[in-house]
């Protein structure tokens, strides 16, 4: 794997432009239809599996991420794991055809790569080159060709990003950021709702408790550091987290 310098993040306007943000609403699925790019669907479509063996989780080039610079940073969070939901269900697709996911279910978990890499794309136009990264995904203990182990993995990646959105909107201070992380979460609470209900039909398990989940970043970041080469990091770390109506952030 290529060597790749910690990340440090650099101040950019683009987030607060209104032009900008117009722009790209037009082309990405954030409370909206979806329009994809060319080659859009192809990004990220790596399977390390082919491989002898997955990379190590925690293995690679440290990550850090700055809070230092506010929204930016909040943002990039939600960057690295919007690849990493991408990233999974771009391979759980790219399976299909030697897996036993049943094509009714094949349709819906589609849907949601759709959305992944829409979401991923919104913010990777959002931070653009000076903010951007590529995280390395990695996925031990996952067999893409078996529907529960399949299923079962999408529910941590779908539960965890309910909780790290509903965290980290804490500390977004730019009104127009806010909205927009409201909009992608609630599209991730309804894939969260989806893929518990193939789990378990017909029961409360597509909402297991009467609120969502609220997880700090650190929280957040250690769940994920499981599934990801980059060693992710912070600096200057927000010291203060308002703990949700479950009070397990």
């Amino acid at each position: 794997m290529a060597q790749r310098p910690e990340l440090h993040i650099a101040d950019a306007g683009v987030l607060a432009s209104p032009r900008t943000r117009r722009e790209v609403l037009r082309l990405m699925a954030v409370g909206g239809a979806a329009v994809f790019l060319p080659g859009m669907l192809t990004a990220c479509s790596d399977d390390n599996d082919s491989m002898t063996g997955p990379p190590t989780p925690g293995s690679g080039n440290t990550l850090t991420i700055d809070f230092a610079k506010g929204d930016i940073a909040v943002l990039q969070f939600a960057y690295a794991l919007e690849q990493l939901e991408a990233d999974f269900y771009t391979r759980v697709v790219d399976r299909f055809g030697s897996s036993n996911i049943p094509t009714a279910e094949r349709t819906l978990l589609t849907d949601i790569r759709n959305h992944e890499i829409a979401h991923r794309e919104f913010l990777k136009a959002a931070l653009g080159a000076t903010n951007g990264f590529t995280l390395t995904a990695s996925y031990p203990g996952v067999d893409f060709n078996d529907r529960t182990s399949v299923l079962t993995a999408a529910r941590t990646f779908e539960d965890l990003g309910v909780a790290a959105y509903n965290g980290a909107g804490q500390y977004l201070t730019n009104a127009a950021n806010l909205t927009i992380a409201g909009k992608i979460v609630s599209v991730e609470a309804r894939h969260a709702s989806a893929i518990r209900d193939l789990l378990a039909p017909k029961t409360s398990a597509f909402s297991p408790t009467a609120f969502d989940d609220v997880f700090s970043p650190a929280k957040v970041a250690t769940a994920a550091q499981g599934f990801v080469v980059d060693k992710l990091a912070f600096a200057n770390a927000p010291a203060a987290f308002v703990q949700g109506p479950n009070g397990n952030g």
